[in-house]
């Protein structure tokens, strides 16, 4: 069963673990949590472990701890990416609400991050009697790339409480994985001694799916449903969905602050060529600046708003769930008599869901 993961840590020797890196030699299977199922996703596989403290060092009971990042395909479960890499065997969210000992464990596989843009994390919520008390992120030890990252860069020094430094070891099955023991000092209003994890942005992708649903084995998805195929499954879900920026209306502040990294130079570019009426015209004039690669990371930002009557094949595949065949099908069946007339020939191909999702595109 997939909630049948046996606890083997104590709190004190979790306490050690956190704050300072422990070698696989120095660690004992006595002090390692078990998973009992057999692991069903690709990739490196990691057990996430650890406390949630309050700001004088207090376990913190009943706290639900929410992770979600990409899988080995560097693919996050968002309609806003391309899914079609996407490990249907790996969970993308998972969840874990703490015990007496404040104590959080998940199993997952180490994320990667081709094409993202950014260094190599996981997300993570705490919430505390349903309020949300602490958006941050994990992320790796010897990922150079972090130094450059402008999130990262705004916890300073305090960027080491959320660092992960994960170490081989193996369980009492024989079983060899990545172990990364970390605590979360959460706020609780309280003044107090410790200094609190940063808070860190959620970011474009964050969880459209219900996080809390889902349990703390990420590696399993055959007793649960896939939230792959489930990340927008409702009309509700659909609207809060969407966090892509239009070409032709965002600000430059708006690249700016949403965009990793995105220098100040690129801004007057992203202006200059308004308005946009395709998505192939955005890839020609901004890879003149940095190329196709750099460009379609930027890309998984932004959109170029959908004229249903004039938009090319290729802007209309901005619309997850449309290929290539949809598109052409589509450019055939025109002239559309309204967006609405356009959506409801959408329908022969998409699910409710991804029909209001597919809205948010639309030229007004």
């Amino acid at each position: 069963m997939k909630q049948s993961m046996v606890r083997m840590m104590s709190a004190c020797v979790l306490a050690a673990l956190a704050v300072s890196a422990v070698s696989a030699q120095e660690m004992t299977t006595a002090i390692i949590p078990v998973y009992s199922d057999p692991v069903e996703a690709a990739g490196t596989v990691l057990v996430l472990t650890g406390h949630v403290l309050d700001a004088n060092g207090a376990p913190v009971e009943g706290a639900r701890v929410e992770i979600w990042q990409t899988d080995d395909n560097s693919v996050y479960a968002h309609p806003n990416v391309d899914a079609t890499n996407i490990d249907a065997n790996f969970q993308h969210f998972g969840a874990y609400v703490t015990d007496a000992d404040g104590f959080y464990t998940f199993r997952t596989v180490v994320p990667k991050e081709e094409g993202i843009g950014r260094p190599l994390h996981i997300h993570v919520k705490v919430f505390v009697d349903d309020a949300e008390v602490l958006t941050t992120q994990f992320y790796f030890a010897g990922d150079d790339s972090a130094a450059s990252d402008q999130w990262f860069a705004q916890a300073g020094a305090d960027a080491v409480l959320m660092i992960l430094e994960p170490a081989e070891v193996t369980d009492t099955n024989g079983l060899t994985f990545q172990l990364a023991a970390k605590d979360i000092i959460v706020s609780l209003g309280a003044a107090g001694t410790l200094t609190l994890t940063p808070e860190q942005t959620e970011g474009p992708y964050y969880p459209v799916a219900t996080v809390a649903d889902f349990d703390n084995d990420l590696t399993v998805v055959s007793e649960q449903a896939n939230p792959a195929n489930a990340a927008v499954s409702t009309e509700a879900e659909a609207v809060v969905a969407f966090t892509l920026l239009n070409l032709n209306t965002a600000s430059g502040d708006d690249f700016s602050a949403t965009i990793p990294n995105f220098p100040n130079r690129m801004v007057r570019e992203f202006l200059e060529y308004r308005p946009y009426v395709s998505i192939q015209q955005f890839r020609r004039e901004i890879s003149k600046y940095v190329g196709d690669t750099q460009t379609a990371e930027w890309e998984q930002y932004v959109y170029v708003p959908i004229d249903v009557n004039n938009a090319d094949a290729a802007t209309l595949m901005q619309i997850p769930g449309v290929d290539e065949a949809a598109a052409n099908a589509l450019i055939a069946t025109r002239p559309f008599a309204s967006n609405d007339a356009f959506l409801a020939a959408l329908g022969g191909t998409l699910s409710a869901a991804q029909v209001q999702y597919a809205a948010n595109y639309l030229s007004q």
